[in-house]
């Protein structure tokens, strides 16, 4: 009987690990956790079938490798908020460079950014996060899009940003 019982303890924690260990948050959520009484800060959640459809419906001509990438997505998520929110990211990114990895930059006149990718273990971009900064406006733009994350689509990514 006390067998049993230590054997369904076991099984109930190694169970609640396996879940622990299927959910990975991504930057996004955990941004907002950290910065949860921040109420400046807002965060949307698109689906993919939600970008699927406004692909569609702006570009016609749009490729159809891009359509099937977006596909793919599992999540995106855009955070808004003022400007310093930009740095507060940057310095989450910069303290897990084992997780995320620097890209390209970018400025123009009114605004300037960065892109972050990660990678899972066989080397396969499973999240991408561009951060955007607009000094005269006072505000910051986080975008994190999370799934199978091509190279044609970061490349699309990269020349549509700016």
């Amino acid at each position: 009987m006390k067998q049993n019982r230590i054997l369904l303890l076991l099984m109930a924690v190694l169970m609640q690990v396996a879940a622990f260990a299927q959910h990975s948050p991504d930057f996004a959520e955990k941004f907002m956790k950290q910065h949860q009484a921040d109420s400046t800060l807002k965060c949307i959640t698109v689906s993919p079938k939600m970008m699927e459809q406004l692909v569609k419906m702006h570009d016609d001509n749009r490729s159809d490798n891009i359509i099937q990438a977006i596909a793919k997505l599992k999540s995106a998520r855009i955070i808004t908020g003022n400007a310093d929110h930009y740095e507060k990211a940057l310095e989450l990114l910069k303290k897990n460079p084992q997780r995320f990895t620097a890209g390209k930059e970018y400025r123009t006149e009114e605004q300037h950014g960065i892109f972050y990718t990660r990678n899972d273990r066989k080397g396969n971009t499973v999240e991408f996060i561009m951060l955007c900064e607009e000094p005269q406006h006072d505000k910051s733009t986080i975008i994190n899009l999370t799934g199978d994350i091509d190279n044609e689509f970061l490349c699309f990514l990269y020349n549509k940003s700016f």
